[in-house]
């Protein structure tokens, strides 16, 4: 039997709240009010998609929750490689040429910081702009002549040895930490996602560990879900325990 709609007086914020455990709640609402916005990453086109998962998962930690991923036409490394506990949790906008990435993050406000071991400036001397994308360029070229022309910055991360370059992942761990708290101690220790996003993030994240998400929803009367549901097609809301890697991102075109 399915399960009472609830009455108006006891409906929760989110009807699948009452399937987490209260500090599973409070882990996914403190996160997403420490979660960023005006930070995000850029990898273009990495070679080892077990990099790119690294590097995810390092956004994760920093609380970016956007990365965009510029792969070209026939790489789809990021199927089957990248952690799902840290590709869940992400917005991972992907596209096929770096003009594009470019043309759709300077729409968003957006100036480009590039990694370029050429570059005479160490990322720790850039005055934080609002927003920031930080760009990792393919692990044995750098950056492509097209981004290094459109950055606005270059950056260089310092090194001591012998060794002429860090592992990506640890380029991009090193360029977070270096960012991150500056821009977090400029917010008051707060994340700056608007109460929108954060809405949806968080009915999203719900969803994580739920099997047929959509029909448990509908099943306990969700007040954002309408009609019946169709039995004869899959779940688009179906999310489960196993990895969700398998889930292509989204494809800018």
């Amino acid at each position: 039997m399915p399960p009472a709609a609830f009455t108006d007086s006891d409906q929760p914020a989110d009807v699948l709240e009452q399937l987490h455990t209260a500090e599973r709640l409070g882990r996914i609402d403190r996160v997403l009010a420490a979660r960023l916005g005006s930070v995000t990453a850029v990898f273009e086109h990495i070679d080892d998609p077990r990099n790119v998962g690294a590097c995810l998962r390092s956004c994760d930690a920093y609380g970016i929750q956007d990365v965009h991923v510029i792969s070209g036409e026939g790489f789809d490394g990021l199927r089957g490689a990248v952690p799902a506990s840290a590709d869940r949790w992400l917005d991972v906008h992907r596209y096929r040429d770096t003009p594009n990435c470019l043309e759709r993050l300077r729409a968003a406000g957006f100036v480009i910081w590039a990694a370029d071991l050429e570059a005479a400036v160490p990322l720790d001397q850039l005055p934080l702009a609002p927003r920031v994308a930080l760009v990792f360029g393919n692990e044995h070229d750098g950056v492509s002549t097209d981004m290094r022309a459109a950055a606005d910055q270059r950056f260089i991360l310092p090194m001591r040895g012998m060794v002429q370059s860090f592992n990506i992942s640890v380029a991009a761990a090193i360029a977070l930490q270096t960012v991150v708290p500056n821009r977090v101690a400029e917010l008051g220790g707060e994340g700056d996602l608007d109460p929108e996003r954060t809405a949806a993030l968080r009915r999203r994240w719900l969803e994580y560990g739920i099997r047929n998400a959509t029909q448990v929803r509908r099943a306990y009367g969700d007040p954002q879900l309408t009609g019946p549901a169709d039995a004869g097609t899959a779940d688009p809301g179906q999310v489960s325990a196993a990895p969700a890697a398998g889930r292509a991102p989204k494809e800018q075109a």
